[in-house]
């Protein structure tokens, strides 16, 4: 067992709180791992779009995998998520997707301050620490990866306006 101090500062240097103690390391299995992060770096912002062929019926799961435990921590390193959809079969449409009867199809879309920014968080754990947050990131990581049958990655840059709106005509 190992003490821990904790201590949190705001701006200006005033202490807010103190408080020690003690970090079980042999329930983990390794070590803290601390992390010490310099100022954000000014770059130019990108959106991934990862594709995923994912066992058929298992994008429910993998999206809570991806809710609760990838996301939390990839914001918490700077990402920002965009959201993650299912590919749907809409009949009728010209062009659009047939359903496989043997995988499933789901995008994410992911924001990154820049191509530096995403080849860093490559190596999460390099930036947000190996705590209990990045075991739940690491484990979510772990189920996500059983259900995908293979995954691929587009990089873009360029601009949003504003959301999508709806506005239907009158009658």
């Amino acid at each position: 067992m190992r003490k821990a101090v904790f201590v949190f500062l705001f701006m200006g240097g005033a202490l807010c709180a103190q408080t020690t103690g003690r970090v079980n390391t042999a329930q983990s299995g390794t070590a803290p791992h601390r992390v010490r992060n310099e100022a954000a770096r000014p770059g130019e912002e990108i959106v991934t779009l990862r594709y995923f062929k994912i066992k058929k019926g298992s994008f429910d799961q993998f999206l809570q995998a991806s809710v609760d435990g990838v996301w939390p921590y990839f914001e918490k390193i700077g990402s920002r998520i965009i959201g993650m959809w299912l590919v749907i079969p809409a009949e009728g449409v010209e062009g659009a997707p047939k359903p496989n009867p043997g995988f499933d199809e789901a995008y994410l879309m992911t924001r990154y301050a820049s191509l530096e920014h995403w080849s860093a968080t490559r190596d999460a754990e390099s930036l947000g620490g190996n705590g209990p947050d990045w075991e739940k990131c690491r484990q979510a990581l772990a189920v996500r990866n059983s259900l995908t049958i293979s995954t691929s990655v587009t990089f873009m840059k360029g601009r949003a306006g504003g959301g999508p709106y709806f506005m239907p005509g009158l009658k």
